[in-house]
């Protein structure tokens, strides 16, 4: 009788294999998605700019406090952007939005967090915060010292499983930050290439997924940056220097500069202002930065009461109370 050879599946291929599973039990979530996104776009029309806000999770504190967040002030804004009926980009919408392929409603921001080894903590606390709020985050990952063999931060795997964690919670999609967190601007191409491409395999040995976004570390940007687009990647994220005037910090359909979309800073503690824009509330960086306001957005809110009221009389019609 013939022995049959045992079956092996690699690390790498389990966890495609596991996130696949993941996807399909995620459809009728995606499904759900589709439908919000179209009633917002109906509801408030469509975005014509998205901003970007750069995060280092939900408890940093930099350059004295000019950019800092604790996870009572993350839970008020993502509350904030709940209440005000935000949509927050994945990965793959981001994508689609800036290459023309999707249409995202008025009110949507683009969440985005650089991340590494010493993120294990904030991602526990973000998961339920998102989960809570229907909002969405992307995590572009730091992938040196991820490892037990690289870091004693890591040990037992701990780092790459909240990054798992992350990913199986629904709320998390991700991209690079590159594998050795250097000066893009001043390394040559090969020398650069080979590090972004070292930092994908790893993503995608570590998670199963393919990372299609970049965030440069120190918002350096180089010249050679274009090329990533023959190896998988869409776009990369810089800082606020990379537009002319502070208005055109926002991604655009069919972005024409992909390689240095800029981000715009989140409200800090105690002052709820940003540090880029200075002085910006939530509320004013969103009048500022989308379509979702004004004139256009009660332009839109009346046809769509026009619109509801006319469905509900429609079908009080056709099934009349009894």
């Amino acid at each position: 009788m013939p022995v049959q050879p045992k079956a092996f599946l690699s690390r790498r291929d389990f966890l495609k294999v596991s996130g696949l599973a993941m996807g399909t039990l995620a459809l009728g979530h995606s499904i759900s998605r589709t439908t919000d996104r179209l009633r917002l776009i109906k509801k408030f029309g469509p975005a014509t700019r998205i901003p970007a806000f750069e995060f280092h999770g939900d408890n940093y504190y930099f350059y004295d406090g000019a950019y800092c967040m604790n996870p009572a002030t993350f839970k008020y804004l993502m509350t904030w952007l709940q209440e005000n009926e935000f949509w927050a980009a994945s990965s793959d919408e981001v994508v689609a939005y800036i290459q023309g392929h999707l249409e995202l409603p008025a009110r949507s921001v683009i969440l985005t967090t650089d991340s590494g080894n010493v993120s294990q903590t904030s991602l526990g606390r973000m998961i339920p915060v998102l989960q809570d709020t229907g909002m969405h985050f992307i995590s572009l990952i730091w992938t040196r010292y991820m490892q037990a063999n690289e870091s004693v931060s890591c040990q037992g795997d701990i780092c790459w499983n909240a990054f798992r964690e992350a990913r199986d919670s629904g709320v998390f999609s991700f991209g690079s930050h590159s594998e050795t967190h250097r000066d893009f601007a001043l390394l040559g191409k090969e020398d650069g290439l080979g590090d972004m491409l070292e930092s994908k395999k790893e993503i995608e040995d570590m998670l199963g997924i393919t990372p299609q976004l970049i965030s440069w570390p120190f918002e350096s940007v180089p010249s050679w940056a274009s090329i990533l687009a023959d190896y998988g990647f869409a776009g990369a994220f810089a800082g606020g220097g990379s537009r002319k005037t502070m208005l055109e910090n926002v991604l655009l359909p069919n972005e024409p500069s992909p390689w240095d979309l800029p981000r715009i800073l989140p409200p800090n503690i105690g002052t709820l202002t940003s540090g880029r824009p200075n002085g910006k509330n939530i509320q004013e960086l969103m009048e500022m930065f989308t379509d979702g306001f004004g004139e256009q957005q009660a332009a839109y809110q009346k046809q769509f009461q026009i619109e509801n009221t006319a469905r509900n009389l429609y079908y009080r019609k056709v099934h009349p109370p009894r």
